[in-house]
Protein backbone atom coordinates (compact mmCIF):
# COMPACT_ATOMS: atom_id res chain seq x y z
CA UNK A 1 0.00 0.00 0.00
CA UNK A 2 0.93 3.28 -1.05
CA UNK A 3 1.56 5.50 2.08
CA UNK A 4 0.57 9.03 1.74
CA UNK A 5 3.45 11.44 3.32
CA UNK A 6 3.11 14.62 4.75
CA UNK A 7 6.54 15.75 4.53
CA UNK A 8 9.64 14.38 3.26
CA UNK A 9 13.22 15.17 5.07
CA UNK A 10 16.42 14.63 3.27
CA UNK A 11 19.42 13.82 6.14
CA UNK A 12 18.48 12.43 9.55
CA UNK A 13 20.94 14.73 11.25
CA UNK A 14 19.78 16.22 14.33
CA UNK A 15 18.28 19.11 12.68
CA UNK A 16 16.36 16.57 10.18
CA UNK A 17 15.13 14.56 13.18
CA UNK A 18 14.12 17.91 15.44
CA UNK A 19 11.85 18.83 12.13
CA UNK A 20 10.18 15.40 11.67
CA UNK A 21 9.44 15.37 15.44
CA UNK A 22 7.99 18.52 15.20
CA UNK A 23 5.70 17.89 12.35
CA UNK A 24 4.77 14.63 14.46
CA UNK A 25 3.62 16.73 17.52
CA UNK A 26 1.13 18.26 14.75
CA UNK A 27 -0.07 14.93 13.94
CA UNK A 28 1.81 15.24 10.16
CA UNK A 29 3.72 11.94 9.12
CA UNK A 30 7.33 12.40 8.13
CA UNK A 31 9.24 10.28 5.98
CA UNK A 32 12.99 10.68 6.83
CA UNK A 33 15.89 9.29 4.13
CA UNK A 34 19.45 9.08 5.56
CA UNK A 35 21.78 7.69 2.69
CA UNK A 36 23.98 5.74 5.59
CA UNK A 37 22.93 2.67 7.00
CA UNK A 38 22.73 4.58 10.67
CA UNK A 39 20.46 7.46 11.60
CA UNK A 40 21.89 10.41 13.11
CA UNK A 41 24.24 12.34 11.28
CA UNK A 42 27.15 13.79 13.20
CA UNK A 43 25.06 12.62 16.49
CA UNK A 44 25.69 8.99 15.69
CA UNK A 45 27.63 6.65 17.44
CA UNK A 46 29.87 3.87 16.17
CA UNK A 47 32.04 0.74 18.52
CA UNK A 48 35.25 -0.69 18.16
CA UNK A 49 36.55 -3.45 20.15
CA UNK A 50 33.73 -2.93 22.37
CA UNK A 51 34.26 0.82 22.90
CA UNK A 52 31.89 2.95 21.69
CA UNK A 53 32.44 6.69 20.18
CA UNK A 54 30.49 9.82 19.56
CA UNK A 55 31.31 11.23 16.50
CA UNK A 56 30.55 14.68 16.96
CA UNK A 57 28.83 15.42 20.30
CA UNK A 58 30.76 16.52 23.29
CA UNK A 59 29.17 18.88 25.06
CA UNK A 60 25.91 21.07 25.14
CA UNK A 61 24.60 24.35 26.80
CA UNK A 62 21.25 25.88 27.71
CA UNK A 63 20.05 22.73 29.41
CA UNK A 64 19.07 23.57 32.81
CA UNK A 65 15.53 23.51 33.79
CA UNK A 66 13.35 25.44 32.67
CA UNK A 67 15.57 26.78 29.66
CA UNK A 68 13.83 26.66 26.12
CA UNK A 69 16.27 24.01 25.08
CA UNK A 70 15.72 21.78 27.72
CA UNK A 71 11.96 22.34 27.52
CA UNK A 72 11.86 21.73 23.67
CA UNK A 73 13.75 18.46 23.86
CA UNK A 74 11.69 17.46 26.16
CA UNK A 75 8.79 17.86 24.36
CA UNK A 76 10.03 16.07 21.42
CA UNK A 77 11.07 13.32 22.78
CA UNK A 78 9.16 13.13 25.82
CA UNK A 79 11.29 13.57 28.25
CA UNK A 80 13.09 10.21 27.24
CA UNK A 81 16.63 12.15 26.40
CA UNK A 82 17.94 12.56 29.56
CA UNK A 83 21.05 14.90 30.32
CA UNK A 84 23.99 15.24 32.85
CA UNK A 85 25.35 18.31 33.97
CA UNK A 86 29.21 17.99 33.76
CA UNK A 87 30.55 18.74 37.00
CA UNK A 88 33.01 21.40 37.83
CA UNK A 89 34.87 23.01 34.77
CA UNK A 90 33.51 22.06 31.38
CA UNK A 91 36.37 23.53 29.11
CA UNK A 92 39.94 23.92 30.40
CA UNK A 93 42.26 25.90 28.02
CA UNK A 94 46.22 25.27 28.03
CA UNK A 95 48.34 27.76 26.95
CA UNK A 96 52.42 27.59 27.39
CA UNK A 97 52.43 29.40 30.66
CA UNK A 98 48.84 29.56 31.68
CA UNK A 99 45.62 27.39 32.66
CA UNK A 100 42.26 28.37 32.98
CA UNK A 101 39.11 27.15 33.64
CA UNK A 102 35.49 27.94 32.32
CA UNK A 103 33.21 26.55 35.14
CA UNK A 104 30.00 28.04 36.02
CA UNK A 105 28.17 30.75 37.44
CA UNK A 106 29.41 33.52 35.04
CA UNK A 107 30.59 35.26 38.12
CA UNK A 108 32.92 32.71 39.18
CA UNK A 109 34.46 32.71 35.34
CA UNK A 110 34.53 36.46 35.62
CA UNK A 111 36.49 36.30 38.73
CA UNK A 112 38.64 33.59 36.98
CA UNK A 113 39.77 35.99 34.00
CA UNK A 114 39.83 38.89 36.13
CA UNK A 115 42.47 37.14 38.47
CA UNK A 116 44.88 35.82 35.43
CA UNK A 117 44.47 39.40 34.05
CA UNK A 118 44.15 42.14 36.94
CA UNK A 119 44.74 45.39 34.67
CA UNK A 120 42.13 43.96 31.89
CA UNK A 121 38.94 44.35 34.71
CA UNK A 122 36.87 46.92 32.28
CA UNK A 123 37.94 45.15 29.21
CA UNK A 124 36.70 41.67 30.65
CA UNK A 125 33.04 43.09 31.84
CA UNK A 126 32.98 44.91 28.11
CA UNK A 127 33.63 41.46 26.47
CA UNK A 128 30.75 39.75 28.49
CA UNK A 129 28.22 42.90 27.71
CA UNK A 130 28.88 41.98 24.44
CA UNK A 131 28.14 38.51 24.82
CA UNK A 132 24.77 39.52 25.53
CA UNK A 133 24.70 41.75 22.96
CA UNK A 134 25.58 39.47 20.28
CA UNK A 135 23.53 36.76 21.04
CA UNK A 136 20.35 38.76 21.07
CA UNK A 137 21.26 40.39 17.91
CA UNK A 138 22.08 37.22 15.97
CA UNK A 139 18.17 35.47 17.40
CA UNK A 140 16.59 38.62 15.91
CA UNK A 141 18.32 37.67 12.77
CA UNK A 142 16.77 34.60 12.67
CA UNK A 143 13.90 36.44 13.67
CA UNK A 144 13.77 38.00 10.46
CA UNK A 145 14.57 35.43 8.54
CA UNK A 146 11.51 33.02 9.59
CA UNK A 147 9.03 35.11 10.45
CA UNK A 148 5.82 36.52 8.78
CA UNK A 149 6.81 39.95 7.25
CA UNK A 150 4.59 41.85 9.35
CA UNK A 151 6.59 40.45 12.44
CA UNK A 152 10.06 40.45 10.28
CA UNK A 153 9.90 44.11 9.12
CA UNK A 154 9.64 46.10 11.90
CA UNK A 155 12.36 43.94 13.90
CA UNK A 156 14.84 44.04 10.67
CA UNK A 157 14.29 47.90 11.16
CA UNK A 158 14.49 48.40 14.76
CA UNK A 159 18.16 46.18 15.26
CA UNK A 160 19.29 46.95 11.74
CA UNK A 161 22.45 48.63 13.65
CA UNK A 162 22.78 46.14 16.16
CA UNK A 163 22.85 43.94 13.17
CA UNK A 164 25.58 45.22 11.83
CA UNK A 165 28.28 45.85 14.65
CA UNK A 166 27.39 42.40 16.13
CA UNK A 167 27.11 40.00 13.37
CA UNK A 168 28.68 42.17 10.74
CA UNK A 169 31.65 42.18 12.38
CA UNK A 170 34.71 39.10 13.36
CA UNK A 171 35.13 38.15 16.70
CA UNK A 172 38.92 39.23 16.62
CA UNK A 173 37.34 42.81 15.86
CA UNK A 174 35.42 42.91 18.90
CA UNK A 175 37.82 41.16 21.13
CA UNK A 176 40.26 43.81 19.55
CA UNK A 177 37.91 46.35 20.95
CA UNK A 178 37.43 44.96 24.52
CA UNK A 179 41.23 44.63 25.19
CA UNK A 180 45.02 45.10 23.79
CA UNK A 181 46.47 42.45 25.67
CA UNK A 182 47.27 39.77 23.41
CA UNK A 183 46.75 36.73 25.89
CA UNK A 184 43.41 37.92 27.21
CA UNK A 185 42.65 37.95 23.33
CA UNK A 186 43.63 34.70 22.86
CA UNK A 187 41.98 33.07 25.60
CA UNK A 188 38.56 35.22 25.19
CA UNK A 189 38.43 33.32 21.57
CA UNK A 190 40.17 30.44 22.30
CA UNK A 191 37.06 28.00 21.76
CA UNK A 192 36.27 28.99 18.11
CA UNK A 193 36.81 25.13 17.67
CA UNK A 194 33.14 24.79 18.69
CA UNK A 195 31.54 26.59 15.89
CA UNK A 196 34.19 26.34 13.57
CA UNK A 197 36.02 29.38 11.71
CA UNK A 198 38.93 31.28 13.18
CA UNK A 199 38.14 34.38 15.21
CA UNK A 200 39.93 36.45 12.17
CA UNK A 201 36.90 35.46 9.83
CA UNK A 202 33.78 33.94 11.92
CA UNK A 203 30.86 36.37 13.10
CA UNK A 204 31.21 37.86 16.62
CA UNK A 205 27.58 36.54 16.91
CA UNK A 206 28.11 33.16 16.24
CA UNK A 207 30.93 32.89 19.04
CA UNK A 208 28.91 35.04 21.01
CA UNK A 209 25.52 32.78 21.06
CA UNK A 210 27.67 29.46 21.10
CA UNK A 211 29.59 31.04 24.30
CA UNK A 212 26.63 32.52 25.85
CA UNK A 213 25.14 29.14 25.49
CA UNK A 214 27.48 27.75 28.15
CA UNK A 215 27.92 30.42 30.51
CA UNK A 216 25.34 28.33 33.02
CA UNK A 217 27.09 25.02 32.45
CA UNK A 218 27.42 22.49 29.97
CA UNK A 219 25.51 18.88 29.90
CA UNK A 220 26.17 15.14 28.29
CA UNK A 221 23.03 12.96 26.62
CA UNK A 222 22.76 10.36 29.24
CA UNK A 223 23.88 7.29 26.97
CA UNK A 224 25.57 9.04 24.57
CA UNK A 225 24.64 10.91 21.50
CA UNK A 226 23.08 7.74 19.98
CA UNK A 227 19.59 8.65 21.92
CA UNK A 228 19.42 11.56 20.19
CA UNK A 229 18.08 9.91 16.62
CA UNK A 230 17.03 6.44 18.95
CA UNK A 231 14.43 8.41 20.71
CA UNK A 232 13.03 11.22 18.48
CA UNK A 233 12.82 8.52 15.97
CA UNK A 234 10.08 7.17 18.40
CA UNK A 235 8.27 10.25 18.28
CA UNK A 236 8.23 10.44 14.86
CA UNK A 237 7.13 6.95 14.00
CA UNK A 238 4.22 7.13 16.94
CA UNK A 239 2.87 9.21 14.42
CA UNK A 240 2.69 7.18 11.54
CA UNK A 241 6.11 8.50 10.04
CA UNK A 242 8.87 6.48 9.32
CA UNK A 243 13.10 6.90 9.48
CA UNK A 244 14.24 4.91 6.71
CA UNK A 245 18.32 4.45 6.36
CA UNK A 246 20.57 3.48 3.28
CA UNK A 247 17.80 5.23 1.38
CA UNK A 248 20.27 8.21 -0.71
CA UNK A 249 18.33 11.03 -2.17
CA UNK A 250 19.69 11.80 -5.71
CA UNK A 251 16.82 14.42 -6.96
CA UNK A 252 14.47 16.79 -5.54
CA UNK A 253 11.59 16.64 -8.03
CA UNK A 254 10.53 20.34 -9.06
CA UNK A 255 7.50 21.06 -11.75
CA UNK A 256 6.40 25.08 -11.84
CA UNK A 257 8.38 26.28 -8.72
CA UNK A 258 6.45 23.93 -7.07
CA UNK A 259 8.48 20.68 -5.02
CA UNK A 260 6.64 17.21 -6.36
CA UNK A 261 8.78 15.22 -4.45
CA UNK A 262 11.84 12.81 -4.47
CA UNK A 263 14.03 10.50 -6.44
CA UNK A 264 16.41 8.24 -4.99
CA UNK A 265 19.59 6.30 -6.16
CA UNK A 266 17.69 3.03 -7.06
CA UNK A 267 15.30 4.91 -8.90
CA UNK A 268 12.67 5.15 -6.60
CA UNK A 269 10.08 8.03 -6.88
CA UNK A 270 8.20 9.26 -3.77
CA UNK A 271 5.68 11.83 -4.49
CA UNK A 272 5.40 14.48 -2.08
CA UNK A 273 4.82 18.25 -1.97
CA UNK A 274 6.55 19.18 1.22
CA UNK A 275 10.53 18.61 1.25
CA UNK A 276 12.66 19.62 3.96
CA UNK A 277 16.13 19.42 3.89
CA UNK A 278 19.24 18.86 6.61
CA UNK A 279 21.73 18.05 4.00
CA UNK A 280 23.19 21.40 3.61
CA UNK A 281 22.60 24.23 1.17
CA UNK A 282 25.03 23.35 -1.31
CA UNK A 283 23.85 19.88 -1.42
CA UNK A 284 20.37 20.81 -1.64
CA UNK A 285 21.22 22.84 -4.48
CA UNK A 286 23.36 20.22 -6.64
CA UNK A 287 20.07 18.00 -6.27
CA UNK A 288 17.79 20.63 -7.75
CA UNK A 289 16.97 20.73 -11.34
CA UNK A 290 18.80 23.92 -12.58
CA UNK A 291 15.65 25.22 -14.57
CA UNK A 292 14.29 25.11 -11.53
CA UNK A 293 16.61 27.62 -9.00
CA UNK A 294 16.59 30.85 -8.69
CA UNK A 295 19.25 32.65 -9.48
CA UNK A 296 20.21 34.77 -6.99
CA UNK A 297 19.01 32.31 -4.33
CA UNK A 298 21.64 29.72 -5.99
CA UNK A 299 24.53 32.66 -6.42
CA UNK A 300 24.18 33.61 -3.10
CA UNK A 301 24.44 30.14 -1.97
CA UNK A 302 27.51 29.47 -3.59
CA UNK A 303 29.49 32.16 -2.92
CA UNK A 304 29.69 31.23 0.45
CA UNK A 305 32.23 28.18 1.62
CA UNK A 306 32.10 24.86 4.07
CA UNK A 307 33.23 25.21 7.30
CA UNK A 308 36.35 23.43 8.88
CA UNK A 309 37.05 19.87 8.38
CA UNK A 310 38.65 17.71 11.07
CA UNK A 311 41.27 15.06 12.30
CA UNK A 312 39.77 12.85 15.10
CA UNK A 313 41.82 9.76 17.32
CA UNK A 314 39.31 7.73 18.95
CA UNK A 315 41.16 6.18 22.02
CA UNK A 316 40.13 2.82 23.88
CA UNK A 317 41.70 2.98 27.26
CA UNK A 318 41.71 0.14 30.45
CA UNK A 319 42.39 1.40 33.91
CA UNK A 320 41.77 4.21 36.12
CA UNK A 321 42.08 7.40 34.34
CA UNK A 322 40.64 9.39 36.85
CA UNK A 323 43.57 9.02 38.50
CA UNK A 324 46.25 9.33 36.08
CA UNK A 325 44.87 12.57 34.45
CA UNK A 326 41.49 12.28 32.49
CA UNK A 327 38.45 14.23 34.30
CA UNK A 328 34.92 15.13 32.52
CA UNK A 329 36.58 18.37 31.14
CA UNK A 330 37.06 19.22 27.58
CA UNK A 331 41.04 20.38 27.35
CA UNK A 332 41.77 22.86 24.57
CA UNK A 333 45.63 22.39 24.55
CA UNK A 334 47.87 25.38 22.37
CA UNK A 335 51.23 25.40 21.38
CA UNK A 336 51.91 29.06 20.94
CA UNK A 337 49.39 32.17 21.95
CA UNK A 338 48.45 32.26 17.90
CA UNK A 339 45.46 31.67 18.13
CA UNK A 340 44.00 31.83 14.37
CA UNK A 341 47.14 29.41 13.52
CA UNK A 342 45.59 26.65 11.64
CA UNK A 343 46.65 23.11 10.59
CA UNK A 344 47.10 23.51 6.90
CA UNK A 345 49.67 21.06 5.66
CA UNK A 346 49.82 18.15 7.67
CA UNK A 347 52.23 16.98 5.07
CA UNK A 348 55.09 19.60 6.42
CA UNK A 349 53.49 19.92 9.55
CA UNK A 350 53.49 17.25 11.56
CA UNK A 351 52.10 18.73 14.86
CA UNK A 352 49.01 19.89 14.79
CA UNK A 353 49.30 24.09 16.60
CA UNK A 354 46.02 23.38 19.10
CA UNK A 355 44.31 20.13 20.34
CA UNK A 356 40.87 19.45 21.52
CA UNK A 357 40.92 16.38 23.60
CA UNK A 358 37.24 15.03 25.62
CA UNK A 359 36.76 12.35 27.64
CA UNK A 360 33.30 11.22 27.41
CA UNK A 361 32.89 8.07 29.36
CA UNK A 362 33.80 10.20 32.47
CA UNK A 363 31.04 12.33 31.93
CA UNK A 364 28.23 9.77 30.92
CA UNK A 365 26.69 8.41 34.13
CA UNK A 366 25.57 5.51 31.76
CA UNK A 367 28.55 4.10 30.85
CA UNK A 368 29.78 0.76 32.66
CA UNK A 369 33.38 0.44 32.62
CA UNK A 370 32.98 -3.15 33.50
CA UNK A 371 35.77 -5.15 35.50
CA UNK A 372 38.58 -3.75 33.09
CA UNK A 373 37.52 0.19 34.01
CA UNK A 374 37.34 0.16 30.05
CA UNK A 375 36.89 4.19 29.07
CA UNK A 376 37.32 6.18 26.09
CA UNK A 377 38.89 9.38 24.55
CA UNK A 378 38.46 11.37 21.24
CA UNK A 379 40.91 14.04 20.07
CA UNK A 380 40.14 16.58 17.83
CA UNK A 381 42.64 18.90 15.16
CA UNK A 382 40.97 21.12 12.94
CA UNK A 383 42.53 21.13 9.78
CA UNK A 384 42.15 22.47 6.52
CA UNK A 385 40.30 20.58 3.74
CA UNK A 386 43.34 21.33 0.91
CA UNK A 387 45.51 18.65 2.11
CA UNK A 388 42.93 16.07 1.64
CA UNK A 389 41.21 17.66 -1.41
CA UNK A 390 42.90 14.89 -3.81
CA UNK A 391 40.96 12.23 -2.30
CA UNK A 392 38.02 13.79 -2.82
CA UNK A 393 35.38 12.04 -4.87
CA UNK A 394 33.35 14.93 -6.41
CA UNK A 395 36.34 16.57 -7.30
CA UNK A 396 37.47 15.81 -10.64
CA UNK A 397 41.21 16.26 -9.90
CA UNK A 398 40.94 13.93 -7.24
CA UNK A 399 38.94 11.14 -6.33
CA UNK A 400 41.50 8.69 -5.69
CA UNK A 401 39.59 7.04 -2.41
CA UNK A 402 38.83 3.84 -3.41
CA UNK A 403 38.71 4.00 -6.91
CA UNK A 404 42.98 3.22 -7.95
CA UNK A 405 45.07 0.97 -5.47
CA UNK A 406 47.26 3.95 -5.88
CA UNK A 407 44.38 6.71 -4.02
CA UNK A 408 43.75 3.71 -1.52
CA UNK A 409 47.28 3.50 -0.76
CA UNK A 410 47.99 6.89 -0.60
CA UNK A 411 45.36 7.72 1.43
CA UNK A 412 46.15 5.09 4.15
CA UNK A 413 49.63 6.32 3.95
CA UNK A 414 48.42 9.72 5.24
CA UNK A 415 46.17 8.44 7.68
CA UNK A 416 48.53 6.52 9.60
CA UNK A 417 50.59 9.74 9.83
CA UNK A 418 48.07 11.63 10.75
CA UNK A 419 47.47 8.70 13.49
CA UNK A 420 51.07 8.55 14.81
CA UNK A 421 51.35 12.52 15.26
CA UNK A 422 48.37 12.87 16.97
CA UNK A 423 48.77 9.78 19.05
CA UNK A 424 52.05 11.02 20.02
CA UNK A 425 50.78 14.62 21.13
CA UNK A 426 48.53 12.96 23.31
CA UNK A 427 50.93 10.83 25.03
CA UNK A 428 53.16 14.14 25.55
CA UNK A 429 50.04 15.61 26.81
CA UNK A 430 48.87 12.97 29.12
CA UNK A 431 51.71 10.72 29.68
CA UNK A 432 50.04 8.63 32.71
CA UNK A 433 47.05 7.52 29.97
CA UNK A 434 49.70 6.85 27.49
CA UNK A 435 50.17 2.77 28.31
CA UNK A 436 46.42 2.28 29.13
CA UNK A 437 45.83 2.72 25.90
CA UNK A 438 44.59 -0.51 23.85
CA UNK A 439 42.73 0.69 20.77
CA UNK A 440 42.90 3.74 18.00
CA UNK A 441 41.73 4.79 15.38
CA UNK A 442 41.91 8.14 13.08
CA UNK A 443 39.22 9.61 11.08
CA UNK A 444 39.80 13.06 8.46
CA UNK A 445 37.24 15.03 6.90
CA UNK A 446 37.56 11.85 4.19
CA UNK A 447 35.55 9.85 6.46
CA UNK A 448 32.84 12.71 7.36
CA UNK A 449 32.22 13.26 3.68
CA UNK A 450 31.54 9.84 3.25
CA UNK A 451 29.43 8.82 6.02
CA UNK A 452 27.50 11.66 6.22
CA UNK A 453 27.59 13.60 2.77
CA UNK A 454 28.83 16.92 4.67
CA UNK A 455 30.74 18.65 2.04
CA UNK A 456 34.76 18.85 2.52
CA UNK A 457 34.00 16.36 5.46
CA UNK A 458 32.86 20.44 7.09
CA UNK A 459 31.89 19.60 11.11
CA UNK A 460 29.57 22.83 11.31
CA UNK A 461 27.86 23.52 7.71
CA UNK A 462 28.94 26.48 6.08
CA UNK A 463 31.53 29.47 7.12
CA UNK A 464 30.21 31.08 10.20
CA UNK A 465 31.57 34.51 9.05
CA UNK A 466 29.14 37.63 8.95
CA UNK A 467 28.48 36.77 5.47
CA UNK A 468 26.65 33.49 6.05
CA UNK A 469 24.52 35.00 9.03
CA UNK A 470 24.32 38.13 6.84
CA UNK A 471 22.83 36.34 3.12
CA UNK A 472 18.96 35.77 2.60
CA UNK A 473 19.95 32.49 1.32
CA UNK A 474 19.55 30.80 4.65
CA UNK A 475 15.86 31.21 5.43
CA UNK A 476 14.12 27.85 6.04
CA UNK A 477 11.68 29.07 3.21
CA UNK A 478 13.08 28.71 -0.17
CA UNK A 479 12.24 29.94 -3.34
CA UNK A 480 11.08 26.65 -4.82
CA UNK A 481 7.84 26.36 -2.83
CA UNK A 482 6.86 23.72 -0.76
CA UNK A 483 11.21 23.02 -0.04
CA UNK A 484 12.51 23.90 2.95
CA UNK A 485 16.48 24.13 4.43
CA UNK A 486 16.94 22.66 7.97
CA UNK A 487 20.08 22.03 10.96
CA UNK A 488 23.29 24.15 10.76
CA UNK A 489 23.26 26.13 7.67
CA UNK A 490 19.25 27.42 8.69
CA UNK A 491 20.72 27.53 12.33
CA UNK A 492 23.58 27.97 13.84
CA UNK A 493 26.66 25.48 14.48
CA UNK A 494 26.40 22.31 16.78
CA UNK A 495 23.72 20.26 18.29
CA UNK A 496 20.85 22.90 19.58
CA UNK A 497 21.77 25.36 17.01
CA UNK A 498 20.59 22.37 14.02
CA UNK A 499 17.89 21.42 16.26
CA UNK A 500 16.58 25.08 16.20
CA UNK A 501 17.29 25.07 12.54
CA UNK A 502 15.03 21.93 11.87
CA UNK A 503 12.20 23.24 14.32
CA UNK A 504 12.26 26.38 12.03
CA UNK A 505 11.89 24.43 8.85
CA UNK A 506 9.07 22.12 10.60
CA UNK A 507 7.30 25.64 11.92
CA UNK A 508 7.51 27.20 8.76
CA UNK A 509 5.91 24.28 6.90
CA UNK A 510 3.46 24.08 9.82
CA UNK A 511 2.74 27.34 10.78
CA UNK A 512 0.61 26.20 13.93
CA UNK A 513 4.23 25.24 15.19
CA UNK A 514 5.82 28.55 15.94
CA UNK A 515 3.97 27.93 19.37
CA UNK A 516 6.68 25.24 20.71
CA UNK A 517 9.32 28.28 19.58
CA UNK A 518 7.84 31.46 22.03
Amino acid sequence: MKTQWDAIVIGSGIGGLAAAAALADADKKALVLERHAKAGGLTQTFERQGFRFNVGVHYLGGLGEGQINRRLFDHLSGGRIRFAPIPGAYDRLHFPDLTLDFAPPQTALRATLKNAFPAEAAGIDKYFAALADGARALGNVFTIRSAPWPIATPVAWSNRQAIERWVGRTTWEVVCDCTADERLRAVLTAQWGDYGSRPLDGSFAAHALVMQHYLDGAWYPVGGSGVFAQELGKTIQAAGGEVRTSAEVTAIRVQGKQVAGVTLANGEAIDCARVISDIGLHNTLRRLPSSEIDYQWMSDGYDMQPSMGYVGLYLGLEGDIAAHGADAANRWFFDDWDINRLWRDPFDEPRAPALFVSFPSLRDPAHEPGPARRHTAEVVALVDWSAFAQWDRSDPTGGLRPETAAGRESYAAFKDLLHRNLRAQFDQRFPGLAPMVKMSEVSTPISVAHYTGAEHGAMYGLETTPRRFLTPALRPRTPVRGLYLAGQDAGTPGVTGAFFGGLMAAASCEPKLWSLLR
